[in-house]
């Protein structure tokens, strides 16, 4: 998904031709039939963590026909897997995606400021699935404990207590483990872990695949990255979106951010080299390190503040290809990109989260883990509690395929304490012999994924060869023309179409 941004009455015709990184698309094991090589590329996930539940969602880049992937997820026992929404994806990653836009400049010979911006380069024979192995006479050593679909895929829950079974069991079904991953299954299985696998159904094709997510019950701020080592290349680029109350980060990994003062814009090229510091910082021990590109209290459902530097005051917004209006936060963008994906027909909840989005109630789901919304066993929600259904679109249409990546993520939590915060690795495999935990964050401060370079260099292409510059304006300074430095983020639009409608901007205003 690539989004540009558009400063009105500001922008040059100057996007540059960076492309985003895909740090792309599952945190469980990719697994193979067998003489079938799929190599995992990339993971991007998202964690909401509360004391009553966590939320894993999950979407696996892979190169290999989709006829030849099985997902296998390791979690604790009463999880059960859903489909997600590409929306859910799509706006998050949009959204939060690193910006480098160019300093601004005032040439010695009196020649207006310019603007501009720059992308960040931040950027089986089939088997039954249903098919049950056994480990050995005594009977067979996994329970399968649950058996169904869910959206495009076939699905599996799976319980053993026998190290080993799991990997028989796969190889009966028609996947293949490699044998040096066996001491990574069994090591799960010895923490009490149960195993959910699903693949593709067999008369769907690669465009019906969507992100699935995993809810638990009870807070578990640990992500299965040994698992994830199965079916990766010597690197995997990952992406994590974390919610939860505050700001968090690894625990044990490195964290660092990119050095904002070491942003160079380069006026002959029309770039910067944000992906060279973003490399560099992620090299770090070893390669063994998260680097935090955005952090906000209320990043889901607050509206944000534009661009910091060019004077006056901003906002950020928020716009799909054909959405009707623009989206004044994050959580509204994902219901209208939903809309426009044909994945719910109405936004009523817009409404409700704008609402909620200061408050400091807790956010209920008075359904039972695996209920939908409208079954009988659903109880009450208590006085004082925000009802979860109330954030939900498209419930009146299709209970089954609504809108509700918001509400499952909030639910348990107190809106007005809630973060979003993105962090980005680049993990060798020996990175991946840990599981990745996740804390609260020594620093509460917000990370703001989008900078204004520190530095200009070629600066002639702009005030010619004898023109001086003037103080250039940093992250965070208010200097500058005191006109609106609005931001408007448009997510699914493709670099040329973008570039022709900042180029409009700038002529018609």
């Amino acid at each position: 998904m690539r989004l540009r941004f558009v400063l009105p009455a500001l922008v040059a015709a100057c996007f540059s031709t960076f492309g985003l990184t895909h740090d792309a698309d599952a945190c469980g094991a990719c697994v193979p039939p067998p003489k079938e090589n799929t190599v995992v590329t990339g993971h991007r996930m998202a964690l909401s963590i509360s004391p009553k539940q966590t939320v894993l969602w999950d979407q696996i880049e892979y190169a290999g026909a989709p006829e030849s992937f099985a997902w296998v997820l390791p979690v604790k026992p009463g999880a059960i897997i859903q489909v997600s929404t590409d929306a859910w994806f799509d706006t998050l990653d949009s959204a939060t995606t690193t910006q480098i836009f160019q300093p601004q400049i005032t040439c010695a010979n009196g020649s207006s400021p310019s603007f501009g911006c720059g992308m960040s380069a931040d950027a089986a024979t089939r088997a039954d699935f249903a098919g049950e192995g056994t480990g050995g006479g005594g009977g067979p050593a996994v329970t399968v404990v649950h058996r169904g679909s869910v959206g495009p895929y076939e699905t599996v829950t799976l319980s053993t207590e026998v190290p080993g079974a799991l990997n028989t069991w796969l190889t009966n079904a028609g996947f293949a483990l490699d044998p040096s991953t066996q001491p990574v299954v069994d090591a799960y299985v010895a923490e009490g872990f149960d195993f959910i696998a699903l693949k593709l159904a067999p008369e769907k094709d690669v465009s019906a695949m969507k992100p699935v997510r995993v809810v638990q019950p009870g807070a578990n701020p640990t992500l299965p990255l040994r698992m994830v080592a199965i079916g990766t290349g010597a690197n995997v680029a990952l992406t994590l979106f974390l919610i939860s109350e505050g700001r968090w980060e690894a625990k044990n990994f490195k964290n660092t951010v990119a050095p904002t003062n070491l942003i160079a814009w380069d006026f002959a090229t029309t770039s910067s080299n944000y992906s060279e510091l973003r490399t560099k910082a992620l090299e770090q021990n070893d390669g063994a390190t998260w680097l935090t590109s955005f952090a906000f209290q209320g990043g889901l459902l607050s509206q944000l503040q534009g661009l910091n530097g060019f004077g006056g005051t901003s906002t950020r917004t928020y716009a799909a290809p054909g959405a009707l209006g623009l989206s004044n936060t994050i959580a509204s963008a994902y219901v209208r990109q939903g809309i426009n994906n044909g994945e719910a027909a109405g936004e009523e909840c817009i409404q409700a989260m704008t609402n909620i989005s200061a408050s400091g109630l807790m956010v209920t789901n008075p359904c039972p883990l695996d209920k939908p919304y409208d079954d009988p066993s659903c109880g009450a929600v208590g006085a004082g509690e925000i009802d979860a259904r109330t954030l939900a679109c498209g419930l009146v249409d299709n209970i089954e395929g609504a809108l509700d990546d918001v509400a499952v993520a909030l639910n348990g939590l107190h809106p007005k304490d809630v973060w979003l915060t993105r962090i980005e690795a680049d993990l060798p495999r020996s990175a991946l012999a840990n599981d990745l935990i996740v804390q609260a964050a020594a620093e509460q401060s917000s990370v703001d994924n989008i900078k204004i370079a520190a530095i200009a260099k070629n600066v002639q292409v702009i005030c010619g060869d004898g023109g001086a510059v003037a103080p250039i304006a940093k992250s965070g300074d208010r200097s500058g023309p005191g006109r609106r430095g609005d931001l408007v983020v448009l997510v699914g639009l493709g670099l040329l179409s973008l570039a022709a409608l900042a180029r409009r901007r700038f002529v018609t205003a």
